[in-house]
């Protein structure tokens, strides 16, 4: 009597952290090309590198949202490529994590349109100034109704992370401004420190839910 031997079952290591690991590479590299593409285009003409790196974290946090918002809107989808239990871990979470992505894709696109202002870049001030202050407002405004509609954990767990958001932008603020004040260094711009908020929110999040254990495969 012949037994057929039946396909190993994928790890789980893979189905929840390579796979999605690998997704949200390639997804981040083709935006960033993309931005990139545009920004040396004939559209734009080149922006400062102040500008470039604000583009490139506004266009990571607007993958991001999107990432969430598609993963909300289509949970089987999202399963496979978001760290949740299943389909029906996204349908409960739905209310908070549809309100996180879309405030990501706000303040995303906050920064984007500051960093494509002119005289720099080809938007005009004014649209600037009305498209980076809703996103601004608005993104923030959602972040208070994403903090109500949180578990105890993740409402801990976001207090941690603006504690520790703004030991890091003391820290690192603080000390380009001494460096600066004495001399030794450019004074940071406007923008640079809009860039540098954003971008240590991102690395106080990782930080604090990697140690909490949540960043391993669920």
């Amino acid at each position: 009597m012949m037994i057929e031997d039946k396909p190993a079952a994928t790890p789980r290591w893979f189905r929840k952290l390579l796979v999605p690991g690998a997704i949200g590479g390639i997804a981040g590299f083709a935006a960033s090309a993309a931005m990139m593409r545009f920004i040396d285009s004939e559209a734009v003409g080149g922006l400062s590198e102040s500008a470039t790196i604000a583009s490139l974290v506004g266009m990571l946090y607007a993958v991001i949202g999107l990432g969430i918002a598609i993963g909300v809107a289509n949970p089987r989808l999202g399963s496979r490529f978001l760290n949740v239990e299943d389909a029906e871990e996204l349908h409960e979470q739905k209310r908070m994590l549809g309100l996180s992505g879309i405030s990501m894709l706000l303040w995303g696109g906050c920064l984007i349109a500051l960093a494509l202002a002119a005289p720099d870049g080809p938007l005009p001030s004014v649209a600037a100034l009305v498209i980076g202050g809703c996103g601004l407002l608005g993104g923030s405004l959602l972040s208070v109704l994403v903090h109500r509609a949180c578990d105890e954990l993740m409402r801990a767990v976001n207090l941690e992370a603006g504690a520790l958001s703004y030991t890091l932008a003391l820290l690192v603020v603080g000390l380009w401004a001494i460096a600066a004040h004495l001399g030794y260094v450019t004074a940071p711009a406007p923008l640079d420190l809009l860039t540098l908020f954003y971008g240590l929110v991102l690395v106080a999040s990782f930080v604090v839910v990697g140690r909490r254990g949540m960043l391993a495969p669920r």
